[in-house]
């Protein structure tokens, strides 16, 4: 028996109850007639309520009917949208996965200091490559992956938004201004070594890659030159391929 039968069920009893309870104290009071239309009373109120629980059980089946059928047209159109992607079980389970792995990489970047976040900046561009590229699967048209992937594009945008603050790079981004070999022996290397710098000679790829722009040869500097120092850490992923690609060119070149 369901919620409604079971408050109907219940007014039907106490409203018995109260009219035996009612005509046990007053019989010596009603008269034979006046007891027959109390009953007569109570009965039709018994009678209406009883109408009134067919109407809502009618009422709970149709809405019961409706959920049915929008269920199996909603069932129909992922099939039909899945069918129309062309992905199997194995490629939805995928695409799945390598979502959820952006999903937890931006929000641990989500979690860093600001600091933090700026000496791991090139991974919000990976991260952003690697969504656009999900992006161009059909399967990103799936409501289940739809909604997930603009949440996450939100995150994202949110991240590039405080790495784009002004006060943000005035506050963690330093600058030194190149000398010359004679005097100060200034090389990516040396300039990295020194204490207000990195305190670590092999951090160099940093400056370099930090300074793309007016650093093509990181064995070639120019006094005068004012370069950004990036904020201390570890050497990024694109760090790394830039200085084991610098190795492998310097080898081949000897």
């Amino acid at each position: 028996m369901n919620l409604k039968k079971l408050v109907v069920s219940a007014l039907v009893v106490v409203l018995m109850g109260a009219a035996a309870v009612q005509t046990v104290s007053a019989q010596e009071k009603m008269t034979k007639e006046e007891w027959q239309n109390q009953i007569t009373q109570y009965t039709a109120q018994r009678d209406s309520l009883k109408n009134v629980l067919a109407q809502l059980t009618k009422d709970v089946d149709s809405l019961k009917a409706a959920l049915a059928a929008l269920t199996d047209q909603v069932t129909k159109v992922q099939n039909e949208t899945m069918a129309m992607t062309g992905a199997s079980a194995d490629r939805h389970k995928a695409f799945d996965a390598a979502l959820k792995h952006l999903e937890d990489w931006a929000g641990q970047l989500s979690l860093l200091s600001n600091q933090d976040l700026y000496a791991r900046r090139s991974e919000v561009d990976s991260l952003q490559a690697q969504l656009d590229s999900l992006k161009q699967s059909k399967l990103a048209a799936l409501q289940e992956f739809y909604d997930r992937i603009q949440a996450l594009q939100q995150k994202i945008d949110q991240l590039k938004a405080t790495l784009a603050r002004p006060d943000l790079l005035a506050g963690l981004e330093k600058t030194y201004t190149v000398g010359t070999w004679a005097r100060d022996r200034d090389c990516l290397w040396n300039i990295s070594k020194k204490k207000d710098i990195y305190d670590n000679p092999f951090m160099w790829p940093k400056i370099w890659q930090g300074n793309r722009d007016q650093i093509k040869d990181p064995d070639v500097i120019h006094p005068g030159q004012k370069l950004k120092i990036p904020v201390a850490g570890p050497l990024t992923d694109n760090e790394k391929k830039a200085e084991r690609r610098y190795w492998r060119n310097k080898h081949a070149a000897h």
